[in-house]
Order: C-alpha cells, then structure tokens, then sequence
C-alpha cells in the first residue's frame, strides 16, 4: 500500500495512477480511501483543469442574501406544514394570500421545497414466491404498427412468461378473441414442450365472462381449453398490475429491444422477426449470470407434461353459401365447390387456414386465411366455375333443395317449373337464400300460401315472410337444430314444481302442544307410530306421484 502524508500527496498519488490507466477501484486500494474519495479527488482535478479562472486567483465570494417578502410569513408557512403534513404549495400560498402576503406563488413553492424534507422512495410491492413450475403469468399489449407498405394495423401481442425461470414466449394477432388466446398457448406451450401449473390473466372476457362478488366466472370454453393441457387459471382484479408483474414488464421489453428500431413488411414478417428476435436474445439474456435457457432447465422437471395432441384452437361457424359459390368471413369471400351452391356450410377457421365441410363433415375446400377486411375474392383454381351461359345453379340441384324442405315447398317448386327455365331458374335461387334469415318450416308456410294464390315470384315470398314470420340469425338456426336433435334423443323430461298451497292446509303447532294432539282425528287415528319412518315414507310417495304426473 503507498504511503501519504498530506492532502497534496494522495492527490498527487491518485492523478498519476490514473493517468496511467489504473482503475478507480484499484486505486482505492492503494492508497487505502474510498472509492468517492478517489472520484472527488478526480472531479476536482478534472475542474479545475477547465476552468476558466486562473488557478492562484480565488473565487469571487457568494453575495450577501437579500432581504425577501416571504421572510415575515416563514414562522407562519412552518405553522401550517405542521399542522397539514401533506399540503400543497398552491394551498399555502392561497393562504398567506389572503393575509397578506404580497409576493408570488413562485417564492412560496421553492421555499416550501428547500424546507419540506423530499418523500421517502416508494419500496416495490412484494410479490409473492411460487415454486417452479408452479405459476405462469399471461396479458395481451395493442401496438400501432406502421408497415413499409403503408399499411396501418393494431397488433395484439400475447405474452407468457414463466415465473421462476422468467422464460417468456411472445406471438402476434390481430384481435385478442379466445381463440387467439387459444392459439397463443398452444404454441408457447409446444415451445417449451410443457407448461406450469396454474396461470394468471386479468378479466378479459375469454378468460372471465363476469365477476360474483370476489368470484369470477370463467368461460365455459377456456376451463375445457386448461383441462386440455391439465393447468388451472387464475384470474385477478383489473388494474393491479402488481398482481403478474413479470408479464407486465416483458412488453417493456417488446418495446425496448424488439419494436424499437425495426421495420415490419406485414404480419407476417412481424411474426418471422419477432420469433427470431425470441431465439437470439430474449432466450439468451442473463440474470444472475444465467441465461433463461439455463434457468429452464432447472424449471423443466416441474412443469405439466403435453398431451400427444394439440388442443383444436380453431373456430367453428356456419355459412350460407351464396348463389356464386362463395362463402363470407371478415371481409373476404372464399370459393367452394359448385355443387353446395345456396347450402348452410360449417366452417372451420383457424388463425391462418379455413376449411369448409359439407353436410356429412367432408371437407370440401381449404383456403389460406386473407388479412382481415381486404376485400378479397378468392378463386382457386380447383373450384372451376361454369361458364357465363350457363346457369349458376343446376336445375336438378333446384329441385332437391326444394324438395327437402317439405310438401308445401316441392309443389311449389312444381307450379314454379312450369315457367321457362331462364325464368324461374333465378327466382329460385333468391327463394333458397332467404333461408339464412327465417327458419326452413317458416319458408315451407310461406311457399304454401304462395302456391295458393298463384304468387312464385322471390318477392312475394319476402313479402309473406315478413308478415308471418320472425327474422333470426344463422347462429339460432343452429341453436334450434342442436336443440331438436337433443329432443329426439333424450325426450321431454321436467319436473313440474309442487303446490305450496299444501303447506299452508296443515295445522301449526302452538307451544306446549305436542304434533300429534294437534294434527286432525283422522290422521292421529291412522299415524305411524314412528314420525320419522312417516315423513320419509310420505315424501316418497309424493316424489314417485310428481315423478308419475310429469
């Protein structure tokens, strides 16, 4: 260790090792003083070289204070600060106003903050501590992207981390509906080949469709999705971030190193990037001198194993077919097969794919999904379509279509053929597309009453089923269709309530006079013995004649 005598000396000693490139902690070391005595002794060295003064010239003497207009009001400030420990400078300076001080809000407030001792740093909320594997955390974070084509769009980003090992998996959509969050868990789940035990969200409606008091009520839909994958989820209040932190504070870093200085193509370089960006140096950043990867392989052991298969994410929808050939979904038409022409189709659509099935579940066409609202027409080239001359729909088809909505509708349709083909040809059609509205035994009524009166245009039709029937969507339609298919198998079955009338015929029981002095002869005269044994017996009898009733 040098050695030193006066001030000179260790300043002496600590601006040549510096100079020559040693460290500040090593320097420190040497001259046996602290590490911010070394940094002062540096800083005024480093000052006094850029001065402007000379150095044997002294510094001019700080001036003398002057007299202020809030020097009479400070005894009264210190009273009031006493009296109010949280009140505002706009507070007192409204009071020493209003007796009499003629200064400026200014001088109050700087007085008020030389004098008021600053607030105490706020600590971080304890989070609690979970074991591995034992709890994840999930949210979903809007961005408003600009792409390089000029395209502007809102960006979903899905967030899951892990809570010990703090992996995180990111992906991108464009809605936050359940089956995005569906699709987002699946993959991060198939990304580290497992997942934790519970998870926590917020109330976002694909995970709790509504509070109980301090009770959420999860959707019916997600609880099948985690009973999948064998995890529980755990909802929270909303606006208690604090409640999944580490979700909350890994889009800081979507933000930070993902977004910032990047350009996007579209969505899906969005997502090509952003997977990369997941592989190089999100899974590679270190904390407490490990990375993620190494901190998951001690997390891995505890986490809930996959099924063999991944849970069906996609959604499933029905959709009239229109007189062209197409099938509608977010703002883009989608070609089928010509023969389904005017047929109510299931549809099956995933983040990136939509499949359409026939009647018997064959799938009939497959499309890759188009941007949401393009306004795309998409035609592959399988799907051939008739050329222009010929009429979009075969008549034969017509005829069946007609035929198996009911007795009322195939004498129609024979009234309607009598007519040249080119005629009723269109008109038909129109007729069968109006099922997407009313229900197929409404549109049977309304061609009967037609038929009787010689009315086989479309409109008259409309014109029927609109003063005799209720409009309803394609989702009731299907609602319906479960609902009788229900019927056929299980049957009626309800319980009809019992009369409470009965109660109110039996006597009451007044205070010193036991059940059986106060019930009526004739029940006395044949009582069981055994009350108890009684009651059962007599509930029994009544449940097996409600059960024979109903």
């Amino acid at each position: 260790m040098a050695t030193w005598h006066n001030r000179e000396e260790l300043e002496q000693l600590v601006i040549t090792l510096s100079k020559q490139g040693v460290s500040r902690r090593a320097i420190a070391r040497t001259a046996g003083v602290s590490r911010n005595t070394v940094k002062a002794l540096l800083d005024a060295h480093e000052t006094a070289r850029e001065s402007a003064c000379e150095p044997g010239i002294a510094s001019p003497p700080a001036r003398t204070p002057r007299a202020s207009k809030l020097d009479t009001f400070k005894p009264r400030i210190t009273e009031v600060m006493a009296r109010f420990n949280e009140i505002t400078s706009q507070r007192v300076f409204e009071i020493l106003r209003a007796e009499g001080f003629p200064g400026g809000y200014t001088a109050v407030k700087e007085y008020i903050r030389a004098v008021r001792p600053p607030p105490k740093p706020t600590p971080s909320l304890v989070t609690p501590g979970y074991l591995p594997g034992e709890m994840a955390e999930s949210d979903w974070s809007p961005y408003e992207m600009q792409f390089t084509t000029g395209r502007k769009a809102i960006v979903q980003a899905l967030s899951y981390v892990l809570v010990t090992s703090k992996r995180k998996f990111f992906e991108l959509y464009e809605s936050n509906d359940l089956h995005a969050l569906m699709d987002g868990h699946a993959l991060a789940f198939a990304r580290f080949d497992a997942c934790a035990q519970q998870c926590k969200y917020d109330s976002q409606k694909p995970v709790v469709l509504r509070w109980e008091g301090n009770q959420p009520i999860y959707n019916p839909r997600f609880l099948a999705f985690s009973s999948y994958y064998e995890f529980r989820p755990l909802a929270v209040r909303r606006g208690h971030p604090n409640d999944k932190p580490r979700t909350e504070r890994s889009f800081w870093e979507v933000e930070r190193s993902f977004l910032n200085g990047r350009e996007f193509r579209d969505l899906d370089d969005m997502r090509a990037q952003l997977k990369l960006w997941l592989d190089t140096i999100v899974d590679h950043r270190r904390l407490e001198k490990r990375t993620a990867l190494e901190r998951f392989a001690e997390e891995r052991e505890h986490l809930v194993p996959l099924p063999r298969h991944p849970y069906d994410t996609a959604r499933v929808i029905y959709r009239l077919c229109s007189i062209d050939g197409f099938v509608a979904w977010a703002g883009n038409r989608y070609a089928i097969p010509y023969d389904h022409v005017t047929d109510i189709l299931p549809v099956r659509i995933t983040q990136r794919e939509l499949f359409v099935y026939a009647a018997d579940l064959r799938c009939i066409a497959r499309h890759e999904l188009a941007p949401r609202g393009a306004g795309l027409k998409l035609d592959p080239a399988q799907f051939h379509r008739p050329p222009q001359r010929k009429s979009a729909i075969d008549l034969d088809q017509l005829r069946l279509a007609f035929e198996s909505m009911g007795e009322r509708s195939t004498e129609f349709f024979r009234l309607m053929s009598q007519a040249a083909p080119r005629v009723w040809g269109a008109q038909g059609r129109q007729i069968l597309l109006l099922r997407e509205r009313y229900a197929t035994l409404d549109l049977d009524l309304a061609l009967g009453h037609a038929a009787q009166f010689g009315a086989l245009g479309c409109a008259a039709v409309e014109r029927i089923l609109a003063s005799r029937a209720a409009p309803r969507t394609l989702d009731e339609y299907v609602a319906e269709e479960t609902a009788r298919r229900i019927e056929i198998t299980l049957g009626h079955a309800r319980t009809e309530p019992r009369d409470l009338t009965e109660y109110d015929r039996l006597p009451p029981l007044s205070s010193g006079v036991s059940a059986k002095e106060n019930a009526c002869p004739s029940e006395t005269d044949t009582a069981d013995p055994n009350p108890t044994r009684t009651s059962s017996a007599s509930a029994s009898s009544d449940t097996s004649n409600s059960s024979d009733s109903t």
